[in-house]
This record gives C-alpha cells, structure tokens and sequence, in this order.
C-alpha cells in the first residue's frame, strides 16, 4: 500500500480556502488514516476532560519535538509542559482541532495531518483560526502519539525560559536503514534551502513539493506544483529566504519522515535597510516511486532571535 493523502471538503467550513489546479482523484480513504483523524479530532475532549495541560501532553510521545512561537523548538514532554502550563495560566481559552489533510506510512505506524486549529476566548467570544502539522509515530500494540508537531500563527509563548538540554536536538537512535533514510530527507532539506538560495522560493518549492503536497498561505491551503510556483512568485523578490535543518526522522517503511530545522528571512524595511526575521519549521517528506524526496506539507513560526 502506498502512503496516502487527502483534502477533506472540511476545509471550506474552517475559513481555510483551497487554492490548486484540477487533479486526478487520490486512492481511496483507508481505516488507519480514518482513525488517526478520528484521534486527532479527539484532542479537544482530551483537553475538556483532562484540563489544558495534562490534556495536550496525553496524546504526545516522551522525545516530542514542540514547535511553538516566541522560543526555540523544545524537546521531550516535560519542554513542552512548560509551553502549556504558561498559556494556561494566561488563559481559558477553548480549543479544538480539524484535520484537513494527511498520510499514513507503508507500515502503518508513522503519519502526518494538518489542520486547523479554532480557539475561542470566553472574554471575546470570537473564533480564532490557526493552522498545525503533527507528525505521529506508533508501535505494536501501542496508541499513535504524537512526535513533532509545530503550531503556524499560534500564540506566542510567554514566561517560558527552556533550559539548554530542553532545546538541543537530541541524538535518536534508529536503525541503520531509518538512520540512513533519515540522513538522506536531511540532505534533501539542506538541497532544497541551496536551491531557493541559487533559483528562488517559487522554483525552489514548485519542484520540490509532492503532486499532492501544500503549505500553509493567507489564508488558502495551496495545494500542487503550479499553485505552490504562483503563491511564491506573487511574493515578489524583495525577500530572502533560508534555513537548516537541524533534526530528521524516517518511518521504518522508509517512505515518510520529518525534519526540523531554523530559517530567516532577510527584506528591505522602509528606510531600506535590510531586516532579519527568525524562525523554525517542521516538513513532513515523502518517498516518490523514483526513489526522491518531496514535501508534503510544512509549517512554522517565529523565534524572536536565532535558535542556539
């Protein structure tokens, strides 16, 4: 079985857009991936039943990597405890999740969605839409956890100060053929960034993103090649885009891994001085049938100064 994706037509309910051009019908819906969107949904009750910490923590696995604005990308449950116990503090805030997209891994235990994230405020009761990419890993016999997952226009976190071990990207052991998997996506990610350097971010990403892979606009979901090369293209050239990847992953089907990695986006202000802006991301990549690497979704947001 090959790794599967989908748009849902949920996505229009959401304030979320589709911006593509005509493509051929994906293969059909399969149970593992029906009811790993079925648990992603769930998160809400999890919260609702468990409060807004131990809540978010349930679903996420102990080596998490959490990518939240206003700090570097953290590592492990108890990293991201600290994001969560913070935003609680500062707020009451209910939130639910709606997957609009995803795929599952040959081997059925390694996956992607993203969505949309709603948060409404009972001070301002008011929707708020934010978007997300969660990538999931489980074992035999053990529930689907999340491994990475990065909120894109999410809240910043406030109050937080991680600890060094908290934001260095740990060394995972894996087999020798996922290690070498995961080696391989990494490269492919640091190519990718040269070709933006060398080409643009409309040539760069246009080539690189899977036939059914999108990224996150404002506010669409653009999805394929073409759209992908007319989403770039109409951000002008007055901006410079780069990044590294700093920590990769693979499935053990060796057709579906992530990376994480820090960016900067170098644009004129209005005296025309250069102004730097920072970040972090996560992609999640997919095996095509000639053996190369593409994207099938990213997301990311902003660090105040560039992640150590």
């Amino acid at each position: 079985m090959r790794t599967r994706s989908l748009i849902p037509a949920a996505v229009l309910s959401f304030g979320c857009s589709l911006h593509h051009r005509p493509v051929a019908p994906e293969p059909a819906r399969g149970p593992a991936r029906d009811s790993l969107f079925q648990l992603d949904q769930t998160r809400a009750d999890s919260v609702a039943s468990r409060g807004p910490v131990e809540g978010m923590l349930a679903l996420l696995a102990p080596d998490v990597a959490y990518l939240r604005a206003g700090v570097p990308a953290v590592f492990g449950r108890e990293a991201a405890r600290l994001l969560f116990a913070a935003s609680a503090r500062s707020s009451a805030t209910t939130v639910s999740w709606q997957p609009l997209g995803g795929g599952v891994s040959d081997d059925l235990r390694s996956a992607y969605t993203f969505g949309v994230t709603a948060r409404i405020a009972p001070a301002r009761p008011e929707l708020r839409a934010e978007r997300y990419v969660a990538y999931w890993e489980r074992t035999r016999d053990q529930p689907w956890r999340i491994v990475a997952y990065v909120e894109v226009n999410g809240p910043t976190a406030i109050e937080v100060s991680p600890t060094r071990q908290q934001v260095a990207a740990p060394v995972r052991a894996l087999p020798k053929p996922m290690a070498d998997a995961a080696a391989t996506v990494r490269a492919t990610d640091s190519l990718f960034s040269d070709l933006a350097d060398r080409m643009g971010t409309a040539f760069a990403f246009s080539n690189t993103v899977d036939p059914y892979g999108a990224v996150f606009g404002t506010p669409q979901l653009v999805i394929g090649p073409k759209a992908v090369e007319e989403f770039y293209a109409a951000q002008g050239n007055g901006t410079s885009l780069t990044w590294h990847p700093v920590y990769a992953s693979a499935a053990g089907s060796l057709d579906l891994g992530f990376t994480i990695g820090d960016y900067s986006v170098t644009s004129r202000g209005a005296s025309g001085a250069a102004v730097q802006r920072f970040g972090k991301y996560l992609t999640v990549w997919k095996r095509q049938r000639d053996g190369a690497w593409k994207f099938v979704i990213v997301g990311g947001n902003g660090t105040p100064a560039r992640a150590q």
